[in-house]
């Protein structure tokens, strides 16, 4: 997962910035990533918890639904920037976007193709404002506060959940705290 969140940044850096080809791969490398990590985490976790532990369904996948929240919730930012990526969805003036185009009027999707107006009614994404569409500035955080939500409630978020989900699964907690108390007795 650091991997994936480390390869988003490099990719920033490389090739002219974003709506570069270097970004927008990258951009979907660590969705793939992201998802195929956290899903196998949540198979370890499910099959550690039918293996290990006994009651009823609530009682042994637990940690298993904590783990799959965390699944969907980490990976709601990188999929939700690599579709503003894919499908060019940051809102600006039409004379920033299309300069050479007369016709154009108000606010703007970048064209996919042509000069065909792609009217929109929002300042940028929801990530970061319409400054930022252009390509010219480097978008590593958001600069919007429904940016800055998606990343501590989901991102953050999702990793505590996995936390709970992992800890519960393995026991760890109950290990460290057995383990703490012999050390205490003097029996290492």
């Amino acid at each position: 997962m650091v991997v994936a969140a480390l390869l988003n940044v490099g990719a920033s850096f490389m090739n002219g910035g974003a709506g570069t080809g270097v970004v927008d791969f990258f951009h979907g490398f660590q969705v793939a990533l992201m998802l195929t990590v956290m899903f196998n985490l949540t198979q370890f976790v499910f099959w550690r918890c039918k293996m290990s532990r006994r009651g009823t369904c609530w009682q042994v996948h637990q940690p298993t639904f904590w783990t799959l929240i965390a699944t969907i919730l980490v990976n709601i930012q990188p999929m939700m920037i690599l579709i503003i990526g894919s499908w060019k969805l940051c809102c600006a003036d039409c004379s920033v976007l299309m300069p050479d185009v007369d016709s154009c009027q108000g606010k703007t999707f970048p064209p996919w193709s042509g000069n065909t107006q792609r009217e929109c009614h929002m300042s940028g994404n929801y990530f970061w404002d319409e400054s930022y569409c252009t390509g010219q500035k480097l978008p590593i955080f958001p600069t919007k506060t429904s940016g800055w939500l998606i990343q501590i409630l989901c991102t953050w978020g999702g990793f505590v959940f996995m936390f709970v989900g992992v800890m519960q699964a393995t026991q760890l907690h109950k290990k460290l705290q057995k383990r703490w108390r012999a050390i205490r007795r003097g029996r290492a």
